[in-house]
């Protein structure tokens, strides 16, 4: 069961947990080119949301553009669902700021 959301921003970058979430959802439907609604915590990028390698790549830099991030070969490696990327950015929110 997901977690709540929290609504109170990180009091060092101003992203709430469902701002972070938010913004995940647009841009893995923009990379993707599906629509947002498909785009679920559980849904697992190349089995669900049909991603290629290519999209792979592409879906981490943008992340790593909007959220000014990054992240390793080693950790994109163990990002396989959206629930997965949400929660590694997450981890990273001391360091993130939303573009």
């Amino acid at each position: 069961m997901a977690q709540p959301q929290s609504t109170t921003p990180d009091a060092r970058t101003g992203i709430t947990d469902a701002g972070i979430a938010n913004r995940v959802q647009e841009i893995v439907a923009r990379v993707l080119g599906i629509a947002p609604d498909r785009v679920a915590d559980k849904a697992d990028f190349v089995a669900d949301l049909g991603a290629s390698s290519l999209d792979l790549v592409e879906l981490i830099m943008a992340i790593e553009d909007a959220f000014s991030i990054e992240i390793s070969d080693s950790a994109a490696e163990r990002i396989l669902t959206v629930g997965d990327l949400v929660a590694f950015i997450r981890s990273q929110v001391p360091a993130a700021k939303a573009a």
